[in-house]
This record gives C-alpha cells, sequence and structure tokens, in this order.
C-alpha cells in the first residue's frame, strides 16, 4: 500500500483529497495546519514555517508519495500581508521539499501552485506549461516561485517533484469567500424566503470553473502517471462569465432574484488565460467529468443542508 502524506488535508482541496486517494488504496496521513486537534492517528499537525517539525514528520512517517496543498490561498490575503504569504507558499514548500530530500528522498511529490503563474496571455489563446510565467498579483509571484523552486528540486536536486497549475475549482466545504459559494448561501436563503435581491460585482469577468473532485483525480493521476520536474495544467478548458452561476443557481431554485451592483465588489470586466491541458491528458488519462450543474446542486444542497 502506497503511504501518503496529504499537507493542508483539513483544507477545502484537501478533505475531497483525503477521500479520492483512501478510495484508491492509499495509506493516508493527513497534515493538519497549526491549532488543528487531530483525531486519529493518521492526523499530524505541522507548521509550514517550523523547520524541525517538518523534518520529524517527513522522517518519521516516511511516505512514498506527497500531495502538498497547504499555503496560503486567499488573494486579498497575499495583499494584505506579503510577508506571511512568502513564508508560507515559498519558503515553507521549500522547507518541505528539503525535509523530503534528507529523510525520503525516492519519494513521489506533487506540489500545487496555481495557474495565476501565467498572468495575462492574449486572448483565445491557450497557454502551455513551458509558457513563460508573468504573475501580475502577489498571490501569483508567490505561486511561481514555489513552482520553480519545486521543479528545480527534481532538476537540480534528483528528487520526483512535479507541480500543478489548476484554474478555479468550486465543490462542496469551499469557503462563502469564494464565488460560487457565496451564491449558493445567498440562494440557499431565498429558498428560506429571505427577499431575493443579490449584491454582485462584474459578472460578465470570464473564469474558468472545475469541479474539486475532478481537480483532486487529476492530482491522483499525475502522482502515479506524471514524469518527474515537469508541470501540469488542470481546468476545464471553458471559460463563463461569473453570471452563468447565477444563472444556474437561479434554474436550481427557480428563483430570479434582483441583482444589484456594489461598487465595493466591482472590478474591470477580464477573463483568464485558457488553458491547454493535452498534457495532463495524454500523460495521465485525465479529462474532466463532472459537468457544471452538477457542481452547482451539490454547493447549493450543502447550503440548504446547513440551517
Amino acid at each position: 500500500m502506497t503511504r501518503i502524506l496529504i499537507t493542508g488535508a483539513n483544507g477545502f482541496v484537501g478533505q475531497h483529497a483525503v477521500y479520492e486517494f483512501a478510495a484508491h488504496g492509499y495509506e493516508v496521513y493527513e497534515g493538519l495546519g497549526p491549532g488543528t486537534r487531530p483525531s486519529h492517528e493518521r492526523q499530524v499537525t505541522f507548521n509550514l514555517l517550523q523547520t524541525d517539525t517538518l523534518h520529524f514528520l517527513v522522517q518519521q512517517i516516511k511516505p512514498d508519495a506527497c500531495l502538498h496543498l497547504a499555503g496560503q490561498a486567499h488573494i486579498p490575503f497575499c495583499r494584505e500581508d506579503p510577508v506571511t504569504a512568502t513564508d508560507l507558499n515559498v519558503t515553507g514548500t521549500v522547507r518541505l521539499l528539503e525535509a523530503f530530500r534528507r529523510h525520503a528522498p525516492e519519494s513521489r511529490i506533487l506540489a500545487v501552485t496555481s495557474a495565476e503563474v501565467y498572468g495575462q496571455v492574449p486572448f483565445g489563446r491557450a497557454v502551455q506549461e513551458e509558457d513563460p510565467l508573468h504573475p501580475t498579483t502577489l498571490y501569483g509571484i508567490t505561486k511561481q516561485a514555489a513552482d520553480q523552486a519545486s521543479l528545480a528540486f527534481a532538476s537540480q536536486l534528483g528528487l520526483s517533484v512535479m507541480t500543478a497549475r489548476p484554474w478555479n475549482h468550486i465543490g462542496p466545504g469551499q469557503h462563502p469567500r469564494f464565488v460560487a459559494a457565496a451564491f449558493a448561501r445567498q440562494f440557499a436563503s431565498f429558498v428560506r424566503g429571505a427577499p431575493a435581491t443579490m449584491k454582485t460585482g462584474n459578472l460578465q469577468s470570464q473564469r474558468d470553473f472545475t469541479d474539486v473532485r475532478d481537480i483532486v483525480r487529476g492530482y491522483r493521476l499525475i502522482l502515479e502517471k506524471g514524469s518527474a520536474g515537469h508541470a501540469y495544467n488542470l481546468s476545464s478548458s471553458t471559460l463563463r462569465p461569473i453570471s452563468a452561476l447565477v444563472e444556474g443557481f437561479s434554474t436550481l431554485c427557480g428563483i430570479r432574484p434582483e441583482l444589484e451592483t456594489d461598487p465595493a465588489l466591482f472590478r474591470p470586466t477580464d477573463a483568464s488565460p485558457l488553458l491547454d491541458t493535452s498534457k495532463i491528458r495524454e500523460q495521465c488519462g485525465w479529462c474532466p467529468q463532472i459537468p457544471l450543474e452538477t457542481s452547482l446542486q451539490d454547493i447549493l444542497q450543502e447550503h440548504l443542508d446547513a440551517e
């Protein structure tokens, strides 16, 4: 049985990853963030800022594989506290990889970064993994540094490290500060009788949304079939306006809310770069399987069940 350490296991993506790997026969060790109380023997707390703790855990667990999800994923936080974001996303990743180099050098490691590393590219052109990285946000900059450092551990230090560059993923368990969950919570309140009025930002900006359960399946396939030293794009390769989420929830609920533009939420119309996912499709056999309608139904049901 393959033993895997999943960092950030108690996060949105981490919880789905734990289920995915356990369902496919892995012995899963869950790396929990500071201050989290373990509930069973395969849950361990760790801190990306503490070198000794990381070395101790890797030495004790001796994983065959690692899915590295831990870090700071909230873009506004990275803008407000770039020092901590850099410590977690960049230095924390390097600390973890060094712990594996010292104590479990044969492990296969997937460091998850973000498609934010590409920055803005000409509209209509699909971005490939070999394209230049030009991040335009502080979050993207930290992820670029983590991505390139991870691949350097493969090319220069001989570790079996790969990186994953996903676009937006949605699904049950996501924090309401993210757009799909925020909309779902509002529609759940409409179903319960609240006034059907929504304050929104710019609904015309286009994003690529993939179900988190497809994403973690992609992570598993990269660890199983991917090539060390390579990066892999993951996305649905379909751009949709954010208004498609509102339309989807409206159809599911049978409610058409009155939309009010909130200047505090409004951002200029933009579009995420379209990702070329042919590499992960050809090398790992991955493609998205869960349609947007199913994702929205599951997110909405979660919020309907919450109260």
